[in-house]
């Protein structure tokens, strides 16, 4: 190629000399440093993933490493789990997107652990509202926590187990493994957490709307999440799980409803009753009292015959009679005793004037004698 500035040759064709062994293979380059190439690293992601199962396999079962790893978890990966349990999406099977890359017990745990103390908190809030202005006596009930934990935990447990069991007797095809359902079961009682302060309000119908809600989103959920699994056996089969599990996720929000939040009518709380003295004195013993004391002298008996139907009186007026028949009854005794007691008042008075006009008497014959 020639230039205009003075025709030397800057670009030609050179022959260039190879070694005659690559001459004759044919090769006019020799690479020593090689790029990486896909099926490189493919090959090193699954060499590092048999590394983590073996290391998963290695830790016991009675170790804190074994339960560790169901703990692995990321909280925005739970808040994405939660929102999901709550959203039903045709089309989307609820396990394999969200919970098979890594199942958890993590979310599962706390999530049911709120629901024990919210529905156990507003449970006692709602029957404090029902008896609020009444003259009742109000306590906490610690029994709502008990019973409730042993329902949402078992609830957790023993569907899932159930559950497991119908799928393996049937030799389903999807090979859901136990902590897979443990895990969506527990996902799925997040909306109840919610849904069980909303509880306390006591209004009939808001409740039990409530409950249809709540057991109708989280509830599709779990029957679009289990379908294909049963889908591809029998129709009596397939309808009864999904039947079964859809009952059982409505049967525990009713439970909710009727056991922490529902107040009767008529409740059966213990009113409160002021302390009341029923000692009783009868006639009977008044009389003998007075009897007794009759030689102190009128004014001491008439003073303790005043005491008498003073402490009569005051039990008579105590609140708290059980009919007006007992206070009637009282009130009858009472006349018939105040009575008896004038009366034998006047008897002492006219018994100590007569021995003081003899005594005066024989004092005055003595002396004039």
């Amino acid at each position: 190629i020639d230039t205009k500035d003075g025709g030397a040759d800057l670009f030609s064709f050179q022959n260039i000399p190879h070694d005659s062994s690559t001459a004759e293979k044919g090769e006019t380059h020799q690479f020593t440093n090689f790029p990486h190439s896909a099926a490189d690293s493919d090959d090193e992601s699954s060499d590092q993933a048999k590394l983590l199962d073996e290391e998963k396999r290695a830790a016991s079962f009675w170790t804190f490493a074994y339960y560790q790893q169901f703990f692995d978890v990321e909280t925005k990966q739970v808040g994405q789990r939660i929102i999901g349990s709550m959203l039903p999406k045709p089309g989307r099977n609820y396990l394999v997107r969200q919970i098979r890359p890594n199942p958890d017990l993590y979310g599962p745990f706390w999530i049911c652990t709120t629901l024990v103390f919210t529905t156990a908190i507003a449970g006692n809030l709602a029957n404090y509202f029902s008896l609020a202005g009444k003259n009742y006596n109000w306590k906490y009930d610690f029994h709502k926590v008990t019973f409730a934990a042993t329902a949402i935990f078992g609830y957790w447990w023993l569907i899932p187990l159930i559950l497991s069991g119908i799928l393996w007797w049937r030799g389903s095809q999807a090979k859901f493994t136990f902590l897979e359902i443990i895990c969506v079961y527990g996902y799925s009682l997040a909306i109840y957490v919610p849904i069980s302060v909303l509880w306390a309000i006591q209004v009939s119908w808001l409740q039990w709307t409530l409950v249809v809600v709540g057991a109708v989103l989280s509830g599709s959920v779990l029957l679009l999440t289990f379908w294909p699994t049963v889908s591809e056996d029998s129709k009596k089969i397939a309808f009864g799980v999904m039947f079964f599990i859809f009952v059982m996720h409505t049967a525990l929000a009713a439970g909710f409803v009727l056991y922490f939040f529902h107040v009767p009518a008529a409740s059966t709380a213990t009113p409160i009753i002021p302390f009341i003295n029923t000692t009783a004195i009868s006639a009977t013993t008044l009389n003998k009292q007075s009897i007794t004391k009759l030689d102190s002298g009128p004014a001491k008996f008439t003073n303790l015959a005043l005491q008498d139907t003073q402490k009569l009186k005051y039990n008579l007026s105590l609140p708290g009679l059980d009919s007006l028949k007992e206070a009637k009854t009282l009130d009858k005794g009472k006349g018939e005793q105040t009575v008896n007691l004038q009366q034998t008042a006047e008897k002492g008075k006219q018994t100590e004037t007569k021995e003081s006009l003899v005594t005066g008497s024989k004092t005055f014959k003595n002396a004039a004698t």
